[in-house]
């Protein structure tokens, strides 16, 4: 049965938003404002020059879209909801004020609005906002254990019946030694992921280290 707009959890929204109140400064953090000064030789005379910061351009980009988005989502829900949008400043304290509305905002439209093109919009809207902190925690490898990705087991372990990479689960890293290998293709009699015990990559660390 598809999931109706109605039943959509504002609470994780609201998580999200007040995460961000934190993450998306440690974000913007790692994009330098400021340019860094170099030493040059110019003929006989040594001159200090001002050369800008290299971005970290992944950063970067994801901070722009969450700023773009944010007010783009607040005018639109407004318009749709209030018929009218007042215009927002491009500064950080109110990007963060936009987002600290948004829930609240998605709340009463998926309450209050009728037309199924608005409910998908104001759908697509939570989904995007729950996701900012994941984006930025990923940026920061800071994940939290079901936001961890899969990881490629080492040696280039293969699944014996369909020879596809073998994997580590996310949250492996935190119990190495209890950490299966794992092929997500295949399954055993009871539809489980076929698995193999940790000494099966361990095995292979262990002769990396001895040779």
């Amino acid at each position: 049965m598809p999931t109706r707009h109605t039943d959509i959890d504002i609470a994780p929204l609201r998580t999200a938003a007040t995460q961000l109140t934190t993450l998306l400064p440690r974000l913007q953090a790692l994009i330098p404002e400021q340019p860094t000064t170099l030493e040059t030789d110019h003929g006989s005379h040594r001159k200090h020059v001002a050369a800008p910061i290299p971005w970290n351009t992944p950063a970067a980009m994801l901070a722009l879209d969450i700023h773009a988005a944010a007010r783009r989502h607040e005018t639109a829900l407004t318009i749709r909801l209030f018929h009218k949008a007042t215009y927002r400043g491009g500064d950080d304290a109110t990007t963060l004020d936009i987002i600290k509305r948004l829930p609240e905002l998605v709340a009463h439209a998926l309450i209050h609005l009728t037309d199924p093109g608005d409910l998908d919009g104001a759908a697509d809207i939570a989904r995007e906002l729950e996701s900012w902190p994941r984006h930025i925690r990923a940026l920061l490898d800071e994940p939290l254990p079901g936001e961890q990705r899969w990881t490629r087991a080492p040696g280039d372990l293969r699944c014996p019946y369909c020879d596809k990479n073998l994997e580590l689960e996310p949250g492996w890293i935190d119990h190495p030694e209890a950490a299966d290998v794992i092929c997500r293709r295949c399954e055993d009699a009871y539809g489980r992921m076929l698995r193999w015990e940790p000494t099966t990559w361990i095995a292979v660390l262990n002769q990396a280290d001895a040779g």
